[in-house]
């Protein structure tokens, strides 16, 4: 689901197959909105429906609407987040990461994280999950999502580092249940 809207390359869109494009990517953005929320109600909100604006925009506009509509539910998500967002980021500006070389997401993590977000909206709390978002699958940089978060870029650093910790604990949970189950069943 994640991957194809980053890993596509995109053609000029037609006005009239905006609306079929944006019904088609319509519950990836609902579940980048969840994600970042942890709220289904509030992310029902954030999700921003580019078609309107669409058919009143220039063609170039059309290339990138996929994009566009990822980045406005992004920073719609984050927008009701914000106080919440500034309140943690001290916090991780305490536990910096320390090497500051976290790459972005590689696929089999994005499908890791879009299979078991559930168990990581749980254990995440909103900046760690706005900063894997943001770095993660938007491959955007630490400062870039500081701008888009309102904080400094050191607590995005530790956030992300975080982040890509919890992910790397499901993961493991994740193939030792898979594994119990396989030797369960020999």
């Amino acid at each position: 689901m994640m991957s194809a809207a980053n890993d596509s390359v995109r053609e000029p869109v037609a006005i009239e197959n905006i609306g079929e494009i944006f019904s088609r990517h319509r519950e990836e953005l609902q579940w980048l909105a969840d994600f970042l929320t942890g709220d289904e109600m509030v992310a029902e909100a954030c999700v921003v429906d580019a078609r309107a604006l669409a058919e009143s925009e220039n063609p170039g506009f059309q290339e990138w609407m996929l994009e566009w509509a990822r980045l406005a539910t992004i920073r719609s998500a984050v927008q009701v987040q914000q106080k919440r967002i500034a309140q943690l980021s001290s916090a991780y500006l305490r536990r910096r990461c320390i090497h500051c070389g976290h790459a972005a997401l590689s696929s089999d993590s994005v499908e890791l994280l879009v299979e078991e977000s559930c168990v990581l909206m749980a254990r995440m709390d909103v900046l760690c999950r706005c900063a894997l978002v943001i770095c993660g699958l938007e491959k955007r940089s630490a400062h870039e999502a500081a701008l888009l978060l309102g904080v400094d870029r050191p607590s995005v650093e530790g956030a992300y580092c975080a982040a890509v910790k919890f992910l790397e604990v499901v993961g493991c949970e994740q193939f030792q249940r898979q594994n119990d189950f396989a030797a369960v069943c020999n």
